[in-house]
């Protein structure tokens, strides 16, 4: 204790933070994977807490009631996600067979999925609409790409296809005098790095996720529906699901977003919501992580691009602004691999700039 105290105390800290991530294990860390060799007991802790799961919570009945009941869903979710599969794979199976005996039966046609419905026409003539009913998904995720954490691209190019048909302007800096603007550090970094909160209001903290956008208190400014029930905004600007990649499947993810720019539109009628792509990441991080990589973070930014009306609901992509020809963060402009430098914020500025709406 006297030659050592500083490791001895590592040492404690460590063996009370992976007891707390056993007992949570069957609680609170309940939905965590449970690979002992690649997440041990430890690491759910810091994984919690980036969630917004906090050791503490251990002791608490309605969050270990909560975990239980979120393991559960995660749990049937898999099950049908599992047994679809299989139902899947055995009617392709049924199908060669049937086949392979007698005459060659002739395949039915493939149905081509469709994003929007081809409206009605009127009955007397109209200029062309510009809202398009939000589009529905492709397909599903499969079992693997929910086990897998992959954010499968299952929503196509529709969406961001029509959200790029708006005829974006350039404005001045007063446009964002009645502004907000939510998301996570990277956010955080429009704020402190560039003259925007001049201008407009910042609602950001770093690991901030769609799942907490309602829920934080962003350091004691009060919460989102406090401030909006205090203040009438022209404009709000959200980007926000870079920290969310590991968790859940592009529907879990689309389905929250969906619900928190709805609540957003509901608290602020008179706003335009102004969905942000999710910043991509650079190539030495993007190749070399499973999860935290560019083809999930396109697979989520399809899916929220068709939430678009390009009315009240409009998406823009500030990727081409910071990133390479390859869609990678360009090096010289970041600061570590997920976040701008400070001074590269400017250019985030001006791509907001010349697409105001």
């Amino acid at each position: 204790m006297k030659k050592a105290p500083v490791i001895l105390m590592v040492l404690i800290t460590t063996l009370l933070l992976t007891i707390m991530g056993v007992v949570g294990s069957f609680s609170i860390y309940s939905t965590e994977p449970q690979d002992y060799l690649t997440t041990p007991f430890l690491s759910r802790v810091f994984t919690g807490i980036n969630s917004g799961i906090y050791p503490w919570d251990i002791f608490i009945k309605e969050k270990r009631e909560e975990g239980i009941a979120k393991a559960k869903e995660q749990k049937e979710r898999e099950a049908y996600l599992l047994s679809k599969m299989t139902s899947d794979e055995a009617t392709n199976m049924e199908g060669e067979e049937s086949n392979t005996e007698g005459e060659v039966a002739t395949p039915a046609p493939i149905a081509t999925p469709t994003a929007t419905p081809t409206p009605t026409p009127s009955p007397t003539p109209t200029p062309t609409p510009t809202y398009t009913p939000r589009y529905e998904p492709l397909r599903e995720s499969t079992y693997d790409e929910y086990i897998g954490h992959i954010s499968a691209d299952i929503y196509g190019e529709d969406g961001v296809e029509f959200a790029s048909t708006y005829d974006f302007k350039k404005v001045d800096m007063d446009y964002f005098d009645d502004a907000l603007f939510i998301g996570d550090s990277r956010t955080v970094g429009l704020h402190d790095y560039t003259d925007l909160k001049e201008h407009a209001d910042f609602l950001c903290e770093t690991s901030l996720t769609i799942w907490k956008v309602f829920e934080s208190d962003y350091k004691g400014k009060g919460t989102v529906e406090q401030l909006l029930k205090n203040k009438d905004y022209g404009k709000i600007y959200i980007m926000v699901g870079v920290n969310e990649l590991g968790r859940g499947t592009t529907e879990d993810y689309m389905s929250k977003y969906t619900e928190v720019v709805d609540r957003l539109h509901e608290l602020e009628p008179e706003a335009k919501i102004i969905i942000q792509a999710i910043m991509n990441i650079d190539k030495q991080k993007s190749d070399s992580d499973a999860i935290f990589n560019n083809t999930n973070i396109l697979g989520r930014n399809r899916a929220i691009a068709t939430l678009a009306d390009n009315e009240t609901f409009f998406y823009i992509d500030g990727n081409p602004a910071v990133c390479d020809e390859e869609g990678y963060l360009r090096d010289d402009l970041r600061g570590d691999h997920l976040h701008l430098m400070g001074s590269s914020n400017e250019l985030w500025k001006q791509f907001l700039l010349e697409h105001g709406v």
